[in-house]
């Protein structure tokens, strides 16, 4: 039993070292943890092409960005590579040390780590949905999008961004979690609310197509093994009904003053990590949440009148050219076609001139310098220095003119409006 005690220890000490490095020197302020970070990845991307090839016969180029996405190719041969360096190192730890038959300070330090480690993720994550920035409000371009054509994670994130009060809740879940992780008397709690919080997001990731699978089962299993040293503890108290022996917590230290400087040191880093993640989230509310600014043409306009070169164009379904509607979002916008296909733009706008710049995403689509005159709810657009001259006139539609908007709460209800 021992044996496999201490298998089992040096297994997940390996894995999960290897797994979270740098953390945490890569939060060093000062630039120093981002470049011990950019190392710690330029390592990995060497090492990780080279065992494809080399060990598997896997020969395609590997994309090391996924935009977002945590279950690329890269991601899961990564995973592989980081299972075999944790065999290797764990067959030699246990020849070179098979006498040792405990392991106690290693294991201690071990669960100290993956708990700071989880409580920082959970505070990342949680702020993040806190102040409603990782599932933002629905912004126009997602009202214009109908419900068939979203993908199952863009359905997700339109869910959740539906409702800021849920949004909030989820994310204090996980914070008020992370906080519960930062003291050994709630350790326990903290992670067994974790578990529960993250094996939702889980089961959210898999059955919603989220790319995100790999790295929430990881914050399963990290929560997971912060409960391993209590389990018969939880295991009396849960399915047996019978009382359980309190842990006696004694300090690190005898020493009263490295004590305090531990109290001190604690303190400072829960003081970051609160303000690094509560400054930064201000700031990109400020950009890009709900709070960020709205230009004047903010607004989705449908098309009343669309012109090329003198000729109206009428509104058929089949035209490709002809624009059905203009969607002037926060920071980009959106032309939807009348055959409903539609080209992401990038806008400058500029109010004193009057004049409106679309630049296309993708280059396979044309840019538009468009003059324009706002009157109220009619906007009028005018080309520029295009092969084409277009006219448009159009006319606002608000975001809370859709009744997915401007339904609200009732406590009251006669029937279920569902429709």
């Amino acid at each position: 039993m021992i044996l496999l005690r201490n298998l089992l220890i040096r297994t997940v000490t390996v894995y999960f070292l290897l797994y979270i490095f740098p953390f945490p020197i890569s939060h060093i302020p000062f630039g120093i943890g981002k470049f011990i970070s950019e190392c710690a990845s330029s390592f990995w991307q060497f090492l990780t092409p080279l065992f494809a090839k080399s060990i598997l016969g896997y020969e395609k180029e590997l994309s090391f960005w996924g935009r977002g996405s945590g279950d690329t190719t890269y991601n899961y041969l990564l995973l592989l590579l980081r299972i075999v360096l944790t065999f290797l190192t764990v067959i030699i730890w246990s020849v070179t040390d098979k006498l040792r038959k405990k392991y106690g300070q290693l294991e201690k330090g071990l669960i100290v780590l993956l708990r700071y480690y989880l409580a920082f993720i959970m505070f990342s994550y949680g702020f993040s949905k806190v102040f409603y920035l990782q599932f933002p409000e629905l912004n126009l371009m997602n009202l214009t999008r109908t419900f068939g054509d979203s993908s199952p994670m863009g359905l997700l994130w339109k869910f959740m961004g539906y409702s800021e009060a849920y949004s909030i809740f989820s994310g204090l879940m996980e914070v008020i979690g992370g906080i519960f992780l930062l003291f050994r008397k709630t350790k326990i709690l903290g992670a067994l609310v974790i578990f529960g919080v993250m094996f939702n997001v889980f089961m959210l990731n898999m059955t919603f197509d989220v790319p995100v699978k790999l790295f929430s089962f990881h914050l399963c299993v990290v929560s997971l093994i912060i409960l391993i040293p209590d389990y018969k503890n939880l295991f009396r108290f849960l399915f047996l009904n019978r009382p359980t022996q309190p842990n006696q917590i004694k300090n690190y230290s005898k020493n009263k003053t490295r004590n305090w400087i531990g109290y001190g040191i604690k303190a400072a880093l829960v003081c970051y990590m609160f303000y690094g993640n509560i400054d930064g989230k201000i700031s990109s509310q400020k950009k890009y949440g709900k709070i960020a600014p709205e230009s004047e043409l903010y607004g989705i306009y449908e098309m009343q009148k669309f012109a090329i070169n003198g000729n109206m164009l009428p509104p058929l379904m089949t035209d490709t050219l002809r624009w059905k509607s203009l969607v002037i979002d926060k920071t980009s916008s959106l032309i939807i076609r009348m055959d409903n296909s539609r080209i992401g733009m990038k806008h400058e706008i500029d109010t004193v001139k009057g004049t409106i710049f679309l630049k296309p995403y993708l280059d396979k689509y044309d840019e538009y310098h468009f003059d324009y005159v706002k009157t109220d709810s009619i906007l009028m657009l005018k080309s520029f220095y295009a092969p084409d001259t277009i006219t448009i006139t159009s006319k606002k539609r608000n975001r809370e003119d859709f009744f997915l908007i401007n339904r609200g709460f009732h406590w009251i209800n006669e029937y279920p409006m569902q429709r």
